[in-house]
């Protein structure tokens, strides 16, 4: 799903400007050894998932520099993640906060407690609820419950300035390939 939503942004910026083509195939090349990095492996550490994210945000941030402020909090610490989990958020905080025209911030929290690692992205855009035909979001969960053997959560809901998605992982580290 990212894969196709950035290659088609990019076909598009190919036509208008060649030069941020260039650089957005440049950073989603990054991206793409980082995640096939990934695909095998039952986790990896959160601070691997972060700097993807980090990337991603880059790449949006490619197009129009001044779409969002990043804001990261927390310290990942040892904590390991399945691959690419937290990547789907990242792609919907953007798609449906600033790049829907809804400026301001994007802010990714790391909160660790002994039991459990909560990662909450507040993205600027209003909470809509589920959206019909949405892969993205089944599939986080799905992968979260095998994963964590049903431990692990992920919520969205609204707040006084957008939208959030908060999951938290029990202090286990993942036991199955998602």
């Amino acid at each position: 799903h990212f894969l196709f939503n950035t290659l088609n942004a990019i076909a598009e910026w190919c036509r208008t400007d060649g030069e941020v083509a260039e650089r957005a195939i440049l950073q989603l090349s990054t991206m793409l050894r980082t995640i096939l990095a990934g695909v095998p492996l039952a986790a990896w550490p959160l601070q691997r998932e972060l700097a993807l994210c980090r990337d991603l945000f880059a790449l949006h941030l490619i197009r129009d520099p001044g779409m969002f402020e990043l804001l990261v909090d927390g310290d990942p610490g040892d904590v390991h993640v399945p691959p690419l989990i937290l990547l789907p958020l990242a792609e919907n905080a953007v798609k449906h906060g600033p790049a829907a025209g809804h400026r301001g911030q994007v802010r990714l929290t790391i909160t660790r407690t002994d039991a459990a690692t909560t990662i909450t992205l507040d993205n600027p855009g209003p909470y809509r609820g589920p959206r019909d035909g949405s892969e993205g979001l089944p599939t986080v969960h799905k992968r979260l419950a095998l994963a964590y053997a049903g431990e692990a959560s992920l919520t969205l809901a609204a707040t006084p300035a957008g939208t959030r998605a908060t999951v938290v992982l029990p202090s286990a580290r993942p036991t199955v390939h998602t």
